[in-house]
């Protein structure tokens, strides 16, 4: 979920203020939806729920939450949200970040922009983004399979293990790209730049390079998405399968993957080329050096683990104080919902006889792509309560 600033905005990398004797710290994140989010004290408040966004320019403040913190903001300016045309912010005058065990760090560069559009999906209310103008004061280390963040001085880090490290690049100054290819139809392989962007839960390919490269009818099958982006904007996408996708010595087979279709904004960047979010970073273990400008990839235990896709053809929403209130948004045609009879505007209330408020969104989704499966919704419409049964079925 990038927000680039623009570039009066930018000054010279400040060192984090580590505690005497310390040269690295650790956080424990929660992994929802595939991105990040971990706890922050905000100028000595909270503390807040904030996601860890190697995609975004700057850290940011959802300002449906800002007057919580007590926040004074700046000049307003023009950002860019990945998938949107420009969306309006502000900059604040100051903010001090506490990210682990007393390590802070300050910037003059962190905006405000509407960020509620984002909660149903994760099930709760997240502060903010923490940026580029936070993170390149470190060494990144994030261990996806045990939830653990790791935040290095770079004056005296030093890699020792097994992964392999790969130069990168910076778009925009701020953005880590690494190179590798996209294999589609199971042969041709298009060379790509692989944009790490910790804050997207899944992998986006620009529409510059789907369009160059014919992927709509490339792949073999294709189905529109919803998505909601910073700032609430709404990407056009199609979801598809790959047959490979290759980052330096590691092959991944069968990736999903998103085709955007957008004309305007970051994704309609050939620059950006492939977006690479959580369903394909959480196979690793990835420490980002900015300052060296390297990025190390260590595969973990879920490394050859399945890329599922919904198996139901549901597309819904969440709503209410806690966003565990399911509604059917739209329904698929010639798909197991279709068949079992479901509707939209149907409300979800149980699934297999548990109430849904055990779910957050992203979690009753996961549910919904066991292919081979049978499972048992039980639904409100015009104040009836029906019970549909569907067999989930891959449908990509």
């Amino acid at each position: 979920m990038a927000l680039v600033a623009s570039a009066e905005l930018q000054h010279s990398v400040e060192r984090a203020q580590f505690p005497p004797g310390v040269d690295r710290v650790q956080s424990p994140f929660e992994l929802l939806a595939n991105a990040i989010y971990f706890p922050v004290l905000v100028n000595d408040k909270g503390p807040y729920l904030f996601a860890l966004d190697t995609g975004s320019f700057n850290s940011v403040v959802a300002a449906e939450v800002s007057h919580e913190l007590g926040i004074k903001t700046g000049t307003a300016y023009r950002g860019v949200g990945a998938g949107s045309d420009s969306s309006p912010a502000a900059t604040i005058e100051s903010l001090e970040f506490t990210l682990a065990k007393g390590v802070t760090r300050s910037t003059r560069q962190a905006g405000v922009v509407a960020m509620a559009g984002l909660w149903p999906l994760i099930g709760k209310r997240f502060y903010g983004d923490v940026g580029h103008d936070i993170l390149r004061s470190f060494v990144v280390k994030i261990d996806y399979q045990k939830q653990l963040l790791t935040l290095h001085d770079p004056a005296s880090y030093q890699y020792t293990g097994s992964g392999t490290t790969l130069p990168t690049h910076l778009f925009a100054d701020y953005d880590p790209q690494i190179d590798g290819e996209l294999v589609e139809n199971g042969e041709r392989s298009i060379p790509v730049r692989f944009t790490v962007d910790t804050g997207a839960g899944g992998t986006i390919v620009s529409s510059q390079l789907v369009a160059k490269h014919d992927l709509v009818h490339a792949v073999a099958r294709t189905f529109q998405t919803q998505d909601v982006g910073i700032g609430g904007a709404k990407p056009v996408e199609l979801a598809a399968r790959l047959s490979a996708l290759r980052i330096g010595p590691y092959r991944i087979d069968y990736p999903l993957v998103a085709l955007s279709r957008d004309a305007s904004g970051s994704l309609s960047s050939e620059a950006i080329s492939v977006n690479l979010g959580g369903n394909i970073l959480r196979r690793f273990t990835i420490i980002i050096d900015y300052s060296h400008k390297s990025l190390t990839l260590e595969p973990n235990d879920r490394f050859a683990d399945p890329y599922d896709y919904d198996a139901s053809g549901l597309l819904l929403s969440a709503t209410g104080p806690r966003f565990r209130t399911f509604f059917v948004d739209s329904v698929l045609a010639g798909t197991p919902a279709h068949e079992a009879g479901l509707q939209k505007g149907d409300r979800i209330v149980a699934i297999d006889g548990t109430n849904v408020d055990a779910f957050a969104l992203w979690q009753l989704e996961d549910e919904l792509k066991k292919a081979g499966t049978s499972v048992s919704l039980t639904i409100m419409r015009d104040n009836q309560t029906l019970i549909k049964t569907m067999v989930l079925k891959t449908l990509l």
